[in-house]
């Protein structure tokens, strides 16, 4: 295993988990037919339960950008939040998100099937939290705790920042960004820098300006670059003249959006790229 790597070292005890998950016997009473309508949910249930136990995920779950577990869910079935689809399965639980096809989720409700729906952590209290519930209603308490464990790990191997913080900003497509009270907030938070978006006044989720963006100088510009097969008037603004080098913005850093499109153990890792990449 490459210990210097913790992103591809997570990614072997995940593979090392399932395998485990394989040959596993599920225990008395848990859920052992479940569903997962969401992409957050998608990625807990495929770190927590028994692959066998896995009838159905959702569409996103196989998307490289946004899913973390992409290279591990290519052979599972999908559904696409409807009914029709999921009723049959007989799912013994389902996994939505708050949000999720809501017609779908009252339809299940209302023939007596389970259903955990899930927020999105707004910071890694949250995410442990959320980590827990889902855990005890897979009836895999005690993996839940090894993947929070694992996660607190890769926390505490990033060092308190003595003095001023450097200053942040997630900025992406159309001047999109994140303030306070956001999984993207704490991860500035634990990985030592402020927060650009939070000290204008952004609560949330929204936009700020490129005037804001340049008035505020960031040290460090979280943003994805140009996508040459989808060119748009909102990612031609992450190209603008103004943020080039040598603007007195700093440098330009693209954290994979797998590690914060959800809270999970494996936003631990944007903890660690930020941090690195806003030392001197």
């Amino acid at each position: 295993m490459d210990s210097g790597n913790p992103l591809k070292a997570m990614r072997v005890n995940v593979l090392l988990i399932l395998f485990i998950s394989i040959v596993s016997t599920p225990a008395f009473g848990e859920p052992r037919r479940v569903v997962s309508m969401n992409l957050c949910a998608d990625q807990l249930l495929v770190l927590l339960a028994d692959r066998p136990a896995i009838l159905s995920l959702s569409p996103l779950s196989r998307d490289p950008v946004l899913s973390y577990v992409a290279p591990l869910v290519k052979d599972l079935p999908q559904n696409h939040g409807m009914a029709e689809e999921i009723y049959p399965l007989k799912p013994d639980l389902v996994l939505a998100g708050s949000h999720t096809a809501r017609p779908t989720v009252a339809f299940l409700k209302s023939r007596g099937i389970p259903v955990l729906e899930l927020s999105i952590p707004r910071d890694f209290n949250e995410i442990r939290d959320q980590l827990r519930r889902v855990a005890d209603a897979l009836g895999r308490t005690a993996r839940g705790e090894e993947l929070i464990t694992a996660m607190d790990r890769l926390l505490d191997e990033v060092p308190a920042r003595a003095g001023s913080r450097p200053l942040a900003l997630a900025w992406q497509a159309g001047g999109f960004t994140a303030g306070t009270g956001t999984l993207t907030d704490a991860v500035f938070e634990a990985a030592g820098v402020e927060n650009l978006a939070a000290r204008s006044g952004l609560a949330g989720y929204g936009y700020i300006g490129l005037e804001t963006v340049v008035a505020g100088r960031p040290d460090l510009l979280v943003s994805e670059h140009a996508m040459p097969g989808r060119p748009s008037l909102q990612q031609a603004l992450l190209q603008h003249p103004a943020l080039a080098d040598g603007s007195g913005i700093g440098h330009r850093i693209d954290v994979p959006s797998a590690l914060t499109a959800c809270g999970g153990p494996f936003t631990a890792e944007a903890v660690r790229i930020i941090r690195q990449a806003s030392e001197p």
